[in-house]
């Protein structure tokens, strides 16, 4: 891992998957992303958000990682998270494209979004059953909550 002499990750460091010869870069800024290039995710989601919402999201987030395929221009990944900057961060998004998944892009951006956030002692976010191993593998443990899902309720 390359770091600046400032102790932070640089904003673009390249992993070439070489079972299929595609280069992933992760970048930590927006420069040259579009919306158009943020196409493909949300599989599955109720209420998805639009190519436009998520530059927004993303944009406003306090620190984000993208994966981004250098031959087909797009982003194929992303981790984003909200912090006040001292004691909390809250992870809402881990998203990988179906055509890349089980490639490691997941648990590269959790790593890099975990250095992010390294000097903040509680970071949290939510998840499935299902996936709360891949979690913790990265040192998460399992925690109750409560949430609002706006778009669950009834009327």
């Amino acid at each position: 891992m390359l770091m600046h002499e400032s102790g932070e990750m640089p904003a673009r460091e390249y992993v070439i998957f070489e079972q299929d010869v595609k280069m992933i870069e992760y970048r930590t800024n927006l420069d040259g992303i579009l919306p158009d290039n943020l196409k493909g995710f949300f599989v599955g989601w109720r209420n998805p958000l639009s190519c436009s919402q998520l530059h927004t999201l993303l944009r406003s987030s306090s620190h984000f990682v993208l994966a981004y395929d250098t031959e087909t221009h797009r982003v194929v990944g992303l981790v984003n998270a909200l912090s006040d900057g001292i004691n909390f961060a809250f992870v809402p998004m881990l998203e990988v494209l179906p055509d890349y998944q089980r490639r490691g892009i997941g648990s590269e951006l959790m790593r890099r979004i975990l250095r992010l956030l390294n000097h903040i002692s509680c970071i949290d976010l939510t998840c499935d059953p299902s996936v709360q191993g891949f979690y913790r593998r990265f040192g998460m443990v399992e925690s109750h909550g409560m949430v609002i899902r706006n778009h669950l309720k009834v009327t």
